[in-house]
């Protein structure tokens, strides 16, 4: 203990400071249970500040990854559902192919009207191969009939295409698949955030352009350049021959609509994109017409 006067260490059972005098009373003993409380206290705010940030580190990690395992899956469902089509004319000038989307379990694919020949449209035979989800590589190979609404489809440039059959090589003697089967179909209902497409957002597009072999799927990103009117988007992302009836999608992988043709001139060119206005447009319009 020591005097609270003079600060002299009082020895035990004194009952006065031998230096100053003053009474044992007015002397009190360090608080020592008080020091441990503090460094227990201090310890323990240590312990519980390191476990916080733990925790913290351990869930930002665990929303990350479950965060790519969405975006990797979303990726793989769009990249299941966008085929690559090639359809067969009077004559090999006049075949033709592009993209399409797989809307149906049994087969329907939406695309663009003109990669049908146009002079062999009622009895043009056409091939729907299926890509590698992982690699955009070929995979599997049916055959389909184009399905063509006199007039719409070439007010709308748009057009179906059903899956009848697998393609089976006679001298092979493989078939490239297997028919009837559930395909995998494109559902922008779990994608969908916003509808409403503005300038400057992110577009993504879907297709087998010719300028990267026209027989994997390719990947382009660009943005929402332009709204020209009549229901048209313009884009950056890089659109070319094949591109045709492929996907366009947004950030979130939200349908916006099919990559159609190109526009440009000898510096720089363009992308046009068919909104879903107009694909609600054709849809109702068929649905009107009568039986």
């Amino acid at each position: 203990m020591f005097c609270t006067n003079c600060g002299n260490e009082i020895k035990e059972n004194e009952k006065f400071c031998t230096k100053c005098g003053n009474g044992v009373s007015s002397i009190q003993a360090p608080q020592t249970s008080q020091i441990k409380k503090s460094k227990n206290l201090f310890t323990n705010r240590k312990f519980i500040i390191g476990a916080s940030i733990f925790i913290l580190v351990v869930a930002f990690l665990l929303f990350y990854q479950d965060q790519e395992s969405v975006t990797t899956q979303r990726n793989q469902d769009i990249t299941s559902a966008v085929v690559n089509i090639y359809c067969t004319g009077d004559s090999e000038e006049e075949s033709s192919g592009g993209s399409g989307t797989i809307f149906s379990e049994d087969g329907m694919v939406l695309t663009n009207a003109h990669i049908i020949p146009q002079t062999a449209q009622g009895d043009a035979q056409c091939i729907v191969i299926l890509p590698d989800p992982v690699t955009g590589s070929a995979d599997e190979m049916y055959l389909a009939y184009p399905i063509v609404v006199p007039e719409l489809s070439e007010n709308y440039d748009l057009a179906f295409i059903q899956i009848h059959d697998v393609y089976y090589d006679q001298e092979e003697g493989i078939a490239y698949g297997e028919y009837p089967k559930k395909f995998p179909t494109y559902n922008g209902n779990q994608y969908c955030k916003n509808e409403n497409v503005q300038l400057g957002e992110s577009v993504r597009i879907y297709g087998y352009p010719a300028i990267s072999g026209g027989y994997s799927l390719t990947v382009t990103d660009g943005i929402v350049s332009s709204f020209p009117g009549e229901g048209l988007i313009i884009t950056s992302a890089k659109i070319s021959y094949g591109n045709s009836g492929g996907l366009a999608v947004d950030r979130y992988g939200c349908m916006i609509g099919i990559p159609s043709m190109v526009t440009g001139d000898e510096n720089e060119s363009l992308g046009i994109i068919i909104s879903n206005d107009l694909i609600s447009s054709f849809a109702d319009e068929i649905s009107n017409l009568p039986e």
